[in-house]
């Protein structure tokens, strides 16, 4: 994180009181917000005056810091320093599609693990190297201590995803690392290391209901990542339930008898279970589909690999590698899949202007090229989207190549750089001639893909500064214009975010003042940015302090993502239940990228507008 959010953090960490001082900390879509022990302790006139900070304020018991766009970073730092609080506002999250939705907690809980995965990732990739040049005995003590630095990570992931999926899912860390802790208890693994050795096991069964089969968990990641999603339901209404003077000896134990056998009956196999179907399909498509099989493979891998299921996969390469020799199957479109990973993390090295995520891209591409994925997958092109599809495409291209012409791997290894000397074949020359060029076009056409698709990083585009051109907006509901410096929030008064308009409104719907895209919808709804076609940016706020709402009284019709022409409704507010549950309802668009422009005026002076009626103007 940046020092300059570390520095504000603390400041206003300090002048609040400092962390005794404050009960609870969350944000909304421009303000820090606290509720604190003692109001007289806090120095807000101090506080005004930190860099960076465009204002504070208390409204009622709730005191606000209030940042800007920025506020995210802003309070991550503030969080970081803090440690767990409890929030005062529910994460639920705006309208997303499933898919983002899915990448988005996969990507946000696997962030706070990558130092591990990275580091752990790199040495593993280094130990391929050195044994694969006989630099390093496999059997030798230095190789088992180097591996188990680099294998810790990976072995016991279950326990550092529960870590930061507890923390996602808002439920009880040391609850979930316990859940963690089942999964790979030795009486799992050991029953799954005695039935894969042929040996006979004694079946497992909680009394004598519900089964329980061995399963080897280490390494696995989403299983731990759905049992504390329901560890945090049960939590919660366990302790709802339970009373108030027997919850601390009994809310955990119940939450536990419920999750752990729900997780070690239904949730744990559930991966193994699919992936065993898959592993017939894939067989099959191999056996009448031929290339299409590669591309599938070759494509989708990735996704394998996140729910785990690609271990599944195992039984067709080893029965490859005992019946022919080798695999013409599988660990070619492996193959085909990792260079792609890596090309695809590169082509984000190259073109980022973030230094942390170019730094994280490079240290994630070099571990994909040598084999190890997951922190380029899981650090850098899954959290950015375009650049994951990227490499499923490519993927899938490689992998169909591969199947075309037959290309046989004579060696079962970890799919990377080290791999590549498995493929020679001294009968046909070809295969290894055909495998480097595959590779190379995987990992080509997935840093292509990710330089021509881009990235949201890379979507924000500068203002063309154009003396004297002029942007107009329209009011973003029908109403009454309302004196801004009646507004009974100060902050909106004294428009300390930029030039602002306020409008009470007597419709429920609220449009788009600006020809554009929607950059941004707040998890509670009730705050819209805007970026227009223009360049301008605007925020419809809709309302005072509603973000207590939680959502409840707004109604979006449009996404992140979504092109909208002036008029065009981005949510419907309930206007009646808001003002009836206390709260005002003015709806305020504000100008916040105002520096940028020479001037931004108000140009209606009616008292009532419409949405089609133009009531400021940005002069650039």
């Amino acid at each position: 994180m940046s020092k300059k959010y570390e520095e504000l953090a603390s400041k206003v960490i300090e002048l609040t009181g400092e962390k005794q001082n404050i009960t609870a900390a969350w944000h909304c879509v421009t303000r820090l917000r606290f509720n604190v022990q003692d109001a007289n302790k806090v120095k807000i006139d101090d506080i005004k005056r930190i860099k960076g900070v465009m204002g504070a304020q208390f409204s009622g018991d709730q005191f606000q810091v209030i940042i800007g766009s920025d506020v995210s970073n802003a309070f991550d730092e503030v969080e970081a320093q803090l440690g767990t609080l409890p929030t005062s506002s529910s994460n639920t999250g705006g309208k997303k599609n499933i898919i983002n939705t899915f990448t988005d907690t996969i990507s946000s809980i696997f962030t706070p693990a990558m130092p591990a995965l990275i580091g752990g990732g790199l040495l593993k990739g280094f130990l391929a190297l050195m044994t694969a040049m006989n630099w390093l005995a496999i059997d030798s003590s230095a190789y088992a201590i180097l591996n188990i630095i680099g294998d810790c990570a990976f072995y016991f992931m279950p326990f550092i995803i529960a870590v930061s999926s507890a923390r996602r899912f808002k439920t009880n860390e040391y609850l979930a690392l316990s859940v963690a802790g089942a999964l790979l208890y030795p009486t799992m693994v050991n029953g799954f290391n005695m039935q894969a050795a042929g040996e006979t096991v004694q079946a497992l069964n909680l009394f004598g209901v519900i089964p329980i089969p061995y399963m080897n968990y280490s390494s696995s990641v989403i299983p731990i990542i759905l049992a504390t999603y329901v560890l945090s339901f049960v939590y919660k209404f366990v302790k709802a339930k339970m009373p108030a003077t027997m919850t601390t000896m009994f809310t955990p134990m119940v939450s536990l008898l419920i999750v752990i056998p729900i997780t070690l009956s239904v949730l744990g196999p559930l991966g193994t279970y699919v992936g065993g179907f898959l592993s017939i399909g894939i067989a099959w498509l191999f056996q009448h589909a031929g290339f299409v099989a590669g591309a599938v493979i070759g494509g989708v891998y990735p996704l394998l690999v996140m729910t785990g299921m690609h271990w599944a996969l195992s039984p067709i390469m080893i029965n490859a590698f005992a019946q022919q020799g080798f695999d013409n199957t599988m660990m070619p479109a492996m193959l085909a899949a990792t260079f792609a990973m890596a090309g695809a993390t590169f082509g984000v090295f190259l073109k980022t202007k973030n230094s942390e995520m170019k730094q994280l891209s490079l240290s994630s591409g070099i571990s994909a090229v040598i084999g190890i994925t997951e922190p380029a997958m899981y650090g850098v092109t899954l959290k950015l989207k375009r650049p994951f599809y990227a490499a499923m495409i490519a993927g899938g291209i490689a992998g169909a190549i591969f199947n075309l012409f037959n290309v046989k791997s004579f060696g079962m290894s970890m799919p990377g750089l080290v791999a590549l000397a498995g493929y020679a074949d001294p009968q046909n020359g070809q295969n290894m001639i055909v495998t480097l060029l595959g590779s190379l076009a995987a990992f080509l056409v997935a840093g292509g893909l990710t330089w021509i698709l881009g990235f949201k990083e890379e979507e924000e585009k500068t203002i063309e500064k154009q003396t004297g051109k002029q942007f107009h907006l329209t009011a973003p509901t029908a109403g009454r214009l309302v004196p801004i410096e009646t507004i009974s929030d100060s902050i909106f008064a004294e428009q300390v975010m930029g030039h602002t308009v306020a409008v009470e409104p007597k419709t429920n719907k609220i449009v788009s003042p600006l020809n554009g895209e929607v950059v941004m919808i707040a998890d509670t709804l009730h705050a819209i940015g805007l970026k227009g076609d223009d360049g301008v940016e605007v925020l419809v706020h809709l309302g005072i302090d509603t973000v207590e709402l939680k959502g409840e009284g707004f109604t979006p019709k449009v996404k992140v993502g979504d092109k909208v022409k002036i008029g065009d409704a981005l949510v419907d507010m309930d206007i009646k239940a808001i003002r009836k549950a206390g709260y005002e309802t003015v709806v305020l668009m504000i100008v916040t990228n105002t520096q940028d422009y020479l001037k931004v005026l108000p140009i209606n002076e009616k008292e009532e507008v419409d949405a089609k009626t133009q009531v400021s103007v940005a002069i650039n």
